[in-house]
C-alpha cells in the first residue's frame, strides 16, 4: 500500500530521519502537523478538482441535449428518406418488363 506515493520502506526511512532532526520530544506534534497539512493539500486538490469537473460535466450535459435537439429531426428525415427511397424501389419493381416481340411484323401503327 502506498501514501501519495510513498511505500512502506520509504515512510519507515523518513520516520527515522524526522525522529533524529526533530528529537523524539517534538515528533508527536510534527507528526500531527504533517498529517493536518497533508489532510488540507488532499482536501484542497479534491475541491480543485471538484471544481474543474462540475462545470465540465454541466457543458457535457448541455452538448447532449444540443446534440439530441439536433438528433430527432435528423432521424426523421432519414425515416422519411427512407419511405421515399422503398416507395420508389417498390414502383420500379412494379412496371411490367416490355416483351420482346419474336414476330417479324412491324407495328400496326406505322
Amino acid at each position: 500500500m502506498e501514501l501519495l506515493g510513498i511505500g512502506w520502506m520509504e515512510m519507515i526511512i523518513i520516520g527515522l530521519v524526522a525522529l533524529i532532526v526533530v528529537g523524539p520530544e517534538r515528533l508527536p506534534q510534527a507528526a500531527r502537523t504533517v498529517g493536518k497539512i497533508i489532510g488540507y493539500v488532499s482536501q484542497q486538490w479534491i475541491n480543485i478538482k471538484q471544481e474543474i469537473r462540475q462545470p465540465v460535466e454541466n457543458e457535457l450535459i448541455d452538448l447532449k441535449d444540443k446534440f439530441q435537439d439536433i438528433r430527432q429531426p435528423v432521424e426523421n428525415e432519414l425515416a422519411n428518406l427512407k419511405g421515399k427511397f422503398q416507395d420508389s424501389i417498390h414502383d420500379i419493381t412494379d412496371i411490367e418488363p416490355i416483351s420482346e416481340k419474336t414476330d417479324s411484323q412491324p407495328p400496326e401503327n406505322r
